[in-house]
């Protein structure tokens, strides 16, 4: 039954957003992310043990269409940060802001950076790179982040306070796709090479991407966490060695506590790797 939770609160919020909304998507979209999640999860108990991730990656790779090709082409959404900003500005809350209030802002108070690890669109191509992750990215370099923030903020603000863009003639419906396109294209030229540069899939996470620094505020205080068992840890070091993130699992684990670093995506594969069940 565990497998399928994803799935109910999935029906759970289309009844909600579909009553309150009235718009027919979201009876395509919730189920079709919570499916493929429990999809996913069932995989992960079924796969042999060194492939059991695999049933993550095709999960998240199932649901990147709702992003990248369902909203944009049905609804004409830009689902990226900059969209967002000229949303609010105009004060026009669609589908693209119910979407960030959900996956990034009010979900992560329950999943943390679950979307991280098991929905982002661009994720779903990093995570299928022919990448070897060799050590981990220093946290100075991670501090980058902000610079990306500041300018997807910044750029929309900009456009419409000194240089006049008038959001609800010239971009609503009318430009939102050409700024999904080039945002998404933006986050994959950086990603790519960056993972091979930083040899690990997940760098542009790490280094580049200005959602996780938001996300990174209400996963401080989320309900969803990795936590220990009641077997003891070992102290072999698999989990950190594994961990796509960075994440000092066993630093956590070891002392009987739950993982409360911000950068864990909930992938699970400290669990998955730890010899003695104790995550």
């Amino acid at each position: 039954m565990a497998t399928f939770i994803p799935f109910f609160i999935a029906l759970l919020v289309t009844s909600i957003l579909y009553k309150t909304v009235g718009w027919w998507g979201f009876l395509v979209i919730f189920p079709w992310i919570g499916a493929s999640i429990s999809l996913g999860r069932h995989l992960q108990g079924k796969l042999p043990k060194g492939q059991k991730d695999m049933g993550r990656r095709i999960s998240i790779l199932l649901i990147s269409p709702v992003f990248l090709l369902f909203l944009p082409i049905f609804n004409k959404e830009n689902l990226q940060l900059e969209g967002i900003v000229f949303l609010l500005l105009v004060g026009y809350f669609s589908k693209g802001v119910i979407h960030y209030a959900i996956a990034k802002v009010f979900g992560p108070l329950i999943w943390g950076r679950g979307f991280c690890g098991w929905a982002c669109w661009t994720a779903a191509v990093l995570d299928w790179l022919p990448v070897k992750k060799e050590g981990r990215i220093p946290d100075s370099i991670k501090n980058f982040r902000i610079v990306p923030l500041v300018i997807s903020i910044m750029l929309p603000l900009m456009l419409v306070f000194v240089f006049s863009y008038d959001v609800r003639r010239d971009y609503l419906y009318k430009q939102e796709m050409l700024w999904m396109i080039a945002g998404n294209a933006v986050y994959y030229v950086l990603g790519i090479p960056l993972a091979f540069w930083l040899k690990d899939r997940r760098a542009f996470c790490k280094v580049a991407c200005p959602v996780s620094l938001i996300m990174k505020i209400p996963a401080s205080v989320s309900l969803a966490r990795v936590k220990p068992t009641k077997n003891k840890c070992v102290q072999c070091g698999q989990c950190n060695k594994n961990c796509p993130m960075d994440v000092d699992v066993m630093g956590y684990i070891s002392q009987g506590e739950k993982v409360r670093d911000t950068e864990c995506i909930l992938c699970l594969e400290c669990s998955r790797v730890c010899p003695v069940k104790a995550i």
